[in-house]
């Protein structure tokens, strides 16, 4: 297979599920400027993201005491904290303030685009990186990170965009409460997703498939959650 196919692959899983949360706007589906601009901008970030990562990841290495330590900090804090972080940022600067953000789900909507968005860039770094070895190597991170790592940033993007949409509707007293919701619980998931991964272990991958099993059918409640609280809206 060649490259140039192999790097439109990489970039369908995301595409995929950017659709499906937009089908799943019940209610006034937001402007496609302003989702394809999210996108976007979740795909620019990672040129901010990865020099911090190689930032953090030197200085891990240097004041991590075991590799147990620098695991916990490389998947909870280089990978976790920094990217869902930025993911977030994005979101903020362009959708949180528009007036077409204007129900809890449509924190879900933009959120997800964000974090879509990041997974393409990433997934075409991670095969273009495989096929200088060979296509055959590419091929098979293709269908790996199509299957798990792409939608479990997705997944983090359903959270995230859940509290976050539900911290720009709440009362005051709870607006705070949710907005740091937001970004904490993403970084943990994610951070536990990597740390498992990282720790190469027997049956790392099946952990990691069943943890995903969970986190999609959580995912699917918070929608179903938000969903009915932005009938409210309507």
């Amino acid at each position: 297979m060649t490259l140039y196919k192999l790097i439109i692959l990489s970039i369908a899983p995301s595409l995929f599920i950017a659709l499906y949360i937009y089908f799943r706007d019940k209610f006034e589906k937001e402007p496609l400027h302003l989702l394809l601009k999210t996108f976007v901008w979740g795909i620019l970030i990672s040129s901010i993201v990865v020099p911090i990562e190689y930032f953090l990841m030197a200085y891990g290495s240097i004041s991590a005491s075991s590799r147990l330590s620098f695991i916990v900090f490389e998947a909870f804090i280089v990978a976790g904290l920094t990217e869902e972080y930025f993911k977030r940022l994005v979101v903020l600067r362009v959708a949180f303030d528009s007036p077409h953000f204007n129900q809890p789900f449509d924190g879900i909507v933009y959120c997800v685009f964000s974090a879509v968005g990041f997974a393409a860039i990433e997934n075409v770094g991670y095969v273009y990186q495989a096929f200088q070895a060979s296509p055959d190597a590419a091929v098979s991170v293709l269908v790996l990170r199509g299957v798990m790592a792409v939608p479990a940033h997705a997944m983090f993007g359903i959270v995230m965009g859940y509290y976050l949409g539900f911290a720009k509707f709440a009362p005051e007293s709870r607006s705070y409460r949710y907005f740091k919701a937001s970004l904490v619980i993403p970084m943990l998931l994610h951070g536990f997703y990597d740390f498992v991964l990282m720790l190469n272990v027997y049956g790392a991958l099946v952990i990691v498939g069943v943890y995903e099993i969970l986190l999609f059918a959580h995912c699917l409640r918070l929608i179903r959650k938000s969903q009915e609280i932005s009938k409210l809206y309507f």
